[in-house]
């Protein structure tokens, strides 16, 4: 009489464990690698009428560049309820004024400056035409809303929920050779940039 020889192999169970080690491991890097390049959050915006509204800021950022692009969400009845504001600029500020809904932000470098053909005042505006938003000369900005930022233009350490009085205590570090580019917004020195930047392109006339 044969005697049955033959075994059962052992269920992997040390190969499952460590595969699923694995995929949670590459998932929480894959999901921090996208915070990083698209981070994200609620902000607090006072407006110039004094409403306090809250926006949704994203980016594409880049660790040695900065932001590449940026998608705001505003949700105001001037708006028609909520939109999403995309560009290739930091945001600077949204405001209304006269039931107009005015928006703007600067290039980062080169390469946004030139996407906008060489803005000669450096920053971008654009104003809500009813079903999108439409680039404006920046000068056609109401003068008292272009003299000072209300959207968080930097990164923010925490991804909660930025409170305006957050930001009073707190605004992002100036930036430029000199620091002169803060919350305030020093139009010449815009101007003085924008004639640098479009002089290293090359020399090429610069639009409004």
């Amino acid at each position: 009489m044969k005697q049955n020889t033959s075994t059962t192999k052992p269920f992997p169970w040390l190969l499952i464990v460590l595969g699923v080690i694995f995929l949670a491991v590459a998932a929480t890097v894959a999901f921090n690698f996208y915070l990083k390049r698209y981070p994200s959050w609620y902000e607090e915006v006072r407006l110039s009428d004094g409403r306090l509204i809250t926006i949704h800021q994203k980016r594409e950022h880049f660790e040695n560049y900065g932001t590449a692009q940026s998608w705001v969400t505003i949700d105001l009845p001037e708006l028609g309820g909520e939109q999403v504001w995309h560009s290739y600029l930091m945001p600077q500020r949204v405001d209304v004024v006269d039931g107009q809904v005015y928006v703007f932000g600067l290039p980062r470098g080169d390469r946004q400056y030139k996407a906008y053909k060489y803005p000669k005042n450096y920053m971008v505006a654009f104003k809500w035409s009813g079903s999108t938003f439409e680039r404006i000369p920046f000068l056609s900005v109401p003068l008292h809303i272009r003299t000072e930022e209300n959207i968080f233009p930097c990164i923010p350490s925490s991804f909660d929920r930025l409170l305006y009085a957050q930001k009073e205590v707190s605004w992002c570090e100036p930036i430029g050779d000199d620091k002169q580019f803060g919350k305030k917004i020093p139009l010449e020195e815009y101007q003085a940039l924008a004639l640098r930047y479009s002089r290293r392109s090359g020399g090429l006339p610069i639009s409004d």
